[in-house]
């Protein structure tokens, strides 16, 4: 779980005011911080809504990826995307625990 906490809060740090989300759905970087805290709150309490939400998240040609393009830091992005994959299965496994 410190895991993907790490990359939570590195994720939050690319994210800021000028931050382009014109390939997005969110309307503001705050409403997309917003909605990040919150599953990441789920996650924290090992409901499955969270990790399911940072899933899509980073899913290829999803929203940071799209975000990561727009704004410059894709390559950036791929790594974390990576970094995420690599521990999925196992916080999955810890949550059906």
């Amino acid at each position: 779980m410190i895991e993907i906490k790490k990359i939570i809060e590195i994720l939050k740090a690319k994210i800021t005011i000028d931050t382009d989300l014109m390939w997005t759905h969110y309307n503001s970087p705050e409403e997309l911080i917003a909605e990040i805290n919150l599953n990441s709150i789920l996650l924290e309490e090992k409901n499955r809504e969270g990790l399911d939400f940072f899933q899509l998240l980073f899913f290829p040609t999803g929203t940071l990826q799209e975000i990561s393009i727009q704004n410059g830091w894709s390559v950036e992005y791929l790594k974390l995307a990576a970094e995420f994959d690599s521990i999925y299965e196992k916080v999955y496994q810890l949550m059906k625990a």
